[in-house]
């Protein structure tokens, strides 16, 4: 087994968590959350600060996993501590053939479109143009991070940069917006004056709009991919995920809060996925909008290159373990010593897989048209794999004071079980009486069954590697 170099700093951790997290979710979304909120920018935010609160939560407890080991991937160490080696390694199989991928191809689809928009071509989300620009760009980011990983790097970190912009310009404007006198916009219009276009209070479907708000914070966890090339891991990644959850927490309040308060809570569900481009035009007319455009592209691309660089090193963090396919194949590192190239192979098949997958569902194939939300029911699913480390937190961390060892935890598996009932359709189904999520729940369970199968065979129980809970660095 060859060990991978430290290479990579603390500001590159934050950098990770925030830049992965930031993606197309905080722009897409706040018109959507909105309006299944009743046009109530209150119950909106609401929904906006639990998804939050789950994220906080849930770093919190990886960075005091994060305090006491140091592996190869932390979150699947995590795991693998807190039950069997079995059940670590059916999440970094999960992980790697599901999760990544899934969101790598989705954010690139997204990159793709605003692509295209800036140019003014008449492409949209789902035309074939669009699928064949997401390869392109999946394809130059797995290449990017095999061949030099420090560029990969650099290029997160400014994409962190870049996309915190235009949610400060927005702030500035609301805050504009507010002191206009007689207006119907501003902070206090947007808090008293509910949307005419929401769907109304009786209408509220709060479990959709959680869900929806979870997986735009979702991403963070990729950050711990690179534990094992993080210099003093033991400080580092704990203050990525403490500080870096927090930072997009107060980012994404302080974001929606703006949003309503320059466009109002109507125009924000009328422009719905538009908004945040609406407000750049008021500002800067049409070059303000392909100046946005531009943000929210590098934006894409940011998140999608920070998930590829947990997707590249999924094969390689089994093999480490004497696990997975040919894992004396996939444990060798390339000439940087730094990521193995058939991991980086394995990684982006399973992208161009759920690219394809994302293809035949936006198109309405067969039973895949239920498959529209995978992204977020796949992170319902891993939530509810992490309820095992924060109960195995209560029981066993007893050096911790009641804060970290009881408070913390007990929020996050809260969090964690209302997520997963939401993300299944439960929730939905009971106070809405909405079968659409359940169905697209148990579509996607099929898939997963299928796809998850193969790694019952590549499991080795004799070729186990029992290692240590605190790796020297």
């Amino acid at each position: 087994m060859e060990k991978v170099k430290k290479q990579y700093g603390l500001w590159t951790g934050i950098a990770m968590v925030i830049g992965i997290v930031i993606g197309s979710g905080v722009f897409l979304k706040a018109g959507g959350v909105l309006k299944l909120s009743g046009g109530d920018l209150k119950i909106s935010l609401l929904a906006w600060f639990i998804g939050g609160i789950i994220m906080v939560a849930s770093g919190f407890c990886f960075a005091v996993f994060a305090t006491r080991i140091r592996r190869y991937n932390g979150v699947v160490d995590y795991v693998e501590v807190s039950t069997n080696k079995k059940l670590g390694y059916g999440l970094a199989w999960l992980m790697t053939t599901f999760y990544y991928p899934i969101i790598a191809s989705v954010v690139a689809l997204f990159a793709g479109s605003y692509f295209f928009k800036l140019f003014g071509a008449n492409i949209g989300l789902t035309d074939w143009q669009n699928f064949v620009f997401a390869f392109v760009i999946l394809a130059i980011t797995v290449a990017l991070n095999y061949l030099s990983p420090m560029l990969s790097a650099k290029f997160q970190v400014s994409a962190t940069v870049i996309k915190l912009i235009p949610i400060a310009v927005i702030a500035i404007a609301s805050l504009f917006a507010s002191l206009i006198v007689g207006s119907d916009f501003g902070i206090i219009n947007a808090f008293q004056k509910p949307a005419d276009g929401g769907l109304g209070l009786l209408e509220v479907n709060f479990g959709e709009a959680v869900k929806k708000t979870a997986f735009a914070y979702e991403g963070w966890v990729c950050a711990t991919a690179i534990n094992a090339e993080l210099k003093d891991s033991k400080k580092n990644l704990p203050k990525s995920l403490v500080f870096g959850t927090i930072a997009i927490l107060v980012f994404y309040l302080i974001y929606y809060i703006s949003l309503s308060a320059f466009l109002g809570n109507a125009g924000t569900i009328i422009q719905d996925a538009n908004a945040p481009i609406a407000v750049f035009e008021k500002i800067m007319g049409s070059f303000g909008s392909s100046l946005f455009t531009v943000f929210i592209m590098i934006s894409c691309l940011g998140t999608v290159n920070g998930v590829a660089i947990s997707c590249c090193r999924g094969m390689y963090t089994m093999s480490c373990r004497g696990q997975g396919i040919c894992p004396e194949k996939f444990s060798k590192l390339g000439k940087n010593q730094s990521v193995s190239l058939l991991s980086c192979l394995y990684g982006f098949g399973c992208m161009l897989l759920m690219l394809l997958v994302w293809y035949l569902a936006m198109h309405g194939v067969w039973i895949f048209k239920h498959l529209g939300s995978m992204d977020e029911i796949v992170c319902a699913i891993i939530y509810g794999v992490y309820i095992t480390m924060y109960i195995y937190i209560i029981k066993n961390f007893k050096d911790c004071n009641i804060f970290t060892r009881y408070v913390m935890p007990i929020i996050a598996i809260i969090g964690s079980v209302f997520f997963v009932i939401c993300g299944t359709g439960l929730y939905q189904l009971i106070f809405s009486h909405d079968t659409s999520s359940l169905i697209a729940f148990l579509v996607f369970m099929g898939l997963f069954v299928l796809l998850m199968f193969p790694c019952i065979f590549f499991y080795k129980e004799e070729n186990s590697i029992k290692l240590s809970d605190d790796e020297e660095e």
